[in-house]
């Protein structure tokens, strides 16, 4: 097995997103990476642990370490960030060395960025030196009729508040895999968030989530099934998505895809509620779908999914909602033009006293 160290100064923020970034594409047989700094910070940077909590990778046990010359001798590949001399030079390890902006103190969104920037240069990396999960993919041609060239966005929102919480995991393998396919994802925490219809909607936490849904092109719902149904979390969740804001529709037209964790054997419950709300919701739900049986024993202590047919269905859920979210995110405003819409707009319309179409209808006595 290869090792790459990815190194920067304070091992607070841009090795860190290297590493976790590679140990998500990089298949575990085949490579592993560690991180590490020469004048190591005593905690990961907030902003990069928030960053990375939207696709799906926590941080929040992860802490710095010190760059020592025993420490790169372990490696294979020595890959810097910013160190320039204080890293060491190791005869016959491979270095190379990324110009890459430390993300500590800056504002969220060109964090973000330079979140993608770690991605695409790891991912490229992996693609190179042949070592991808088995589950990285090749897609077909896409179809040349869209207009759209920016990476699917992608929000995640799962049912559980347990520190291990099985559907959060199911939910962050699943944006792993979405992210080595391309696309944007992002996470909402249910904590905090309050019983629906007990705050006004002018609340953070809500807002935060209809945001969220606003910026979405495709969700995943990911619950524990709860007394053979959905959760509490999940449910409340989605009633604080309210079906129009005005003349916007937060859920309308986006691809969707349903998944559920059970404590025992294999259950389909949760995810056929899942379904009908998602029709509910004026969403295209994809065909395919995860449940995960006796979800304790598929997960590694790390958090990622082991290798099984279960993983191999939310590959095939991820793969499968990639796919219909390219086809339908140009098309959903045609998609869901419906003609009572448009009848009942224009019978509200003639109504209105002050419409111009209105004043002409009534003036030909």
């Amino acid at each position: 097995m290869k090792s790459v160290l990815f190194a920067c100064v304070h091992n607070a923020g841009r090795s860190q997103m290297a590493a976790a970034w590679f140990n998500a594409l990089a298949s575990p047989d085949k490579a592993k990476g560690i991180s590490a700094g020469t004048e190591p910070g005593t905690r990961i940077h907030p902003e990069v642990l928030a960053a990375m909590r939207e696709v799906g990778v926590d941080l929040s046990h992860a802490q710095p370490q010190l760059l020592t010359d025993e420490l790169a001798q372990t490696a294979d590949v020595l890959i810097t960030m910013g160190c320039g001399e204080a890293c060491p030079t190791i005869p016959g390890i491979r270095r190379d060395d990324w110009p890459l902006e430390d993300p500590g103190g800056k504002p969220m969104e060109r964090v973000r960025e330079i979140r993608e920037e770690v991605r695409q240069r790891v991912a490229a990396l992996v693609e190179r030196e042949g070592w991808a999960r088995r589950y990285a993919l090749v897609l077909t041609k896409e179809p040349t009729s869209r207009s759209s060239t920016h990476p699917p966005k992608v929000l995640f929102l799962y049912g559980s508040l347990r520190q291990r919480s099985y559907s959060r995991l199911l939910a962050e393998e699943g944006a792993r895999v979405m992210a080595s396919l391309g696309a944007e994802t992002r996470f909402f925490d249910p904590r905090e968030l309050p019983v629906c219809g007990s705050v006004p909607d002018t609340h953070p936490k809500v807002q935060e989530l209809r945001n969220l849904s606003l910026w979405s092109e495709a969700q995943v719902w990911s619950t524990p099934e709860q007394h053979g149904a959905l959760t509490g979390v999940m449910k409340n969740q989605i009633d604080w998505i309210p079906l129009s804001i005005g003349a916007v529709r937060p859920t309308q037209g986006r691809t969707l895809a349903v998944m559920q964790v059970s404590g025992g054997s294999q259950s389909f419950n949760a995810v056929n509620a899942l379904r009908l709300l998602g029709r509910w919701m004026r969403m295209f739900t994809i065909p395919n779908q995860s449940s995960v049986a006796k979800a304790y024993e598929q997960f590694h202590d790390d958090g990622t999914m082991r290798d099984s047919p279960y993983r191999d269905r939310l590959v095939d859920v991820t793969e499968e909602l990639y796919k219909f979210t390219m086809l339908l995110r140009d098309r959903s405003d045609w998609l869901t033009d419906r003609y009572s819409e448009r009848r009942e707009r224009d019978h509200k319309a003639a109504l209105d006293p002050m419409n111009p179409k209105h004043r002409v209808a009534s003036g030909g006595g």
